[in-house]
């Protein structure tokens, strides 16, 4: 009888272990399979490893009217699966690719030339590691690989960070570029006319086929021509203007404005005995004023030889949470001479009522050598000197729906005459950079920005002793009796 009894244990033993390395072969072939499958379930808070809603659909549209995007990635996709701070744009890419309307490519710009010669022909963009280019027929859309996270962060009284949060924003960057290169949307960028401006077609011939190349659509704008500016203008340039805008002019501007329009004024000394008052009440709300001068360097080494108005200058380093941050500090660190020829200077004025709404800054600063002599204006004043002096300020007005300015004191260092110059290449990269800042605002699908912040179970301690008795305790306790039993049975 106790043979047959050992006999059957054996048995029973055999069965439980085969049972038990079936049930370990089956999870090891799932895990396998799921792997090989990149089968991903998504339990963050914000669904922040997934495409949302809004792309999803945009996305789906595509595929059923039968539109193709080649989608270049400037890098390995392996390279942002394993580092475990881009993985939130790796599985978006990956989701992206699902879809029959995406063609993703992802290369190596250092390794296959071929590729950005098919891209870039002509070198118009500046293409870095990381970057992506969207290409949907004739139609092309550079996005910054730069741009996809953004951090914020919050300072205390003596300037230290008390708390910092990173975001992705690259959904909404790349499904917003999708839908503008499937559009073949151009945003518009209008000179300004009338007020004696250097003009698009004689002064800027080189700077507008530049823009139309960036898939930026230049034309001339007057505004005693319109009732108000044209819904497709991205950006406004006034170049060098010899007389102030109009009243009304001003009130068409600023309604362009109030929709988070943007401007770029560029404005050479003159000499003319006038105010530029109308256009000074256009910038009041960003806190950005024009001095009426001309600077002069007193410094030799900060001047081109025997011309003290074409002086040495330096860019400004912006904040890490700016978004000219990349474009700007990058030229910084490039290390290249920066001159800027004839230029008034400006000053962001701190006692503005408006000075909380909006991020303004200085983009070119002179030496403190230099001098900023009184030319033009109806009013009397003095030399300025002492310090540096601004020859290029932005401002972003956050209560107008980001409406941005941007001012330089000098014009003729981008016309066709000028933009050659190798002296004045890094001030002409600043503006580009400008340009890039100001544009794209209409390209926005509403996705929000995700939170890259680890999501945390806060307990309390009676919650969790009583985790840790189901989880380990109470099982340790099971297994303990079980082979207790097991042993007893064995030697019985």
């Amino acid at each position: 009888m106790a043979k047959i009894r050992n006999v059957k244990n054996k048995i029973f033993t055999s069965f439980a272990l085969i049972i038990a390395v079936l049930i370990l072969v089956i999870a090891i072939l799932i895990n396998i399979v799921v792997a090989k499958l990149d089968f991903n379930i998504d339990v963050s808070v914000q669904k922040l490893f997934s495409l949302s809603e809004t792309s999803q659909e945009y996305l789906d549209e595509l595929d059923e009217q039968g539109v193709c995007v080649d989608m270049y990635l400037l890098m390995d996709m392996d390279e942002l699966a394993d580092d475990s701070s881009t993985r939130s744009l790796y599985r978006a890419l990956v989701e992206y690719d699902e879809h029959d309307c995406i063609n993703l490519i992802d290369f190596d710009p250092d390794e296959n030339e071929e590729i950005m010669e098919k891209i870039n022909p002509d070198n118009i963009y500046s293409l870095g590691i990381g970057d992506i280019m969207l290409i949907c027929g004739d139609s092309k859309r550079h996005i910054s690989g730069n741009g996809m996270y953004t951090t914020n962060e919050q300072y205390d009284d003596s300037g230290e960070i008390i708390e910092s949060e990173e975001f992705f924003t690259g959904e909404n960057i790349i499904t917003s570029g999708l839908k503008a290169v499937v559009d073949g949307y151009l945003p518009a960028v209008y000179f300004l006319t009338g007020h004696g401006e250097k003009e698009m077609d004689s002064s800027y011939v080189s700077l507008s086929a530049l823009m139309k190349s960036k898939n930026y659509q230049a034309a001339s704008l007057n505004l005693s021509d319109v009732e108000e500016v044209p819904e497709d203008a991205e950006i406004i340039i006034i170049a060098a203007p010899t007389a102030d805008i109009t009243e009304q002019e001003m009130d068409k501007l600023s309604a362009y404005l109030d929709r988070g329009g943007n401007i770029s004024v560029m404005l050479s000394p003159n000499g003319g005995e006038f105010d530029y008052e109308n256009l000074q009440k256009l910038l009041d709300p960003f806190c950005l004023s024009i001095d009426y001068d001309y600077i002069r360097e007193t410094d030799s080494s900060y001047h081109v030889s025997g011309e003290d108005t074409t002086i040495l200058c330096t860019i400004v380093e912006q904040e890490e949470t700016s978004d000219l941050y990349a474009d700007i500090n990058s030229l910084i660190d490039s290390g290249f001479y920066t001159y800027m020829p004839q230029s008034r200077s400006f000053y962001v004025d701190s006692n503005n009522k408006n000075i909380q709404s909006v991020e303004a800054g200085v983009l070119l600063n002179s030496s403190a050598t230099a001098v900023g002599e009184p030319y033009g204006g109806t009013y009397d004043s003095d030399p300025m000197e002492g310090s540096e002096l601004a020859l290029a300020v932005y401002s972003e007005d956050k209560s107008r729906n980001n409406a941005k300015a941007v001012l330089f004191g000098n014009a003729e260092f981008i016309d066709d005459t000028h933009i050659e110059d190798v002296s004045y290449m890094s001030s002409y990269y600043v503006y580009l950079s400008t340009i890039t800042w100001m544009a794209n605002q209409n390209l926005d699908m509403g996705i929000g920005d995700k939170s890259a912040a680890a999501d945390y179970l806060s307990l309390t301690e009676d919650t969790a002793y009583m985790l840790i008795f189901f989880f380990i305790a109470l099982p340790v306790v099971i297994i303990s009796i079980g082979m207790g039993i097991w042993l007893k049975r064995r030697h019985s």
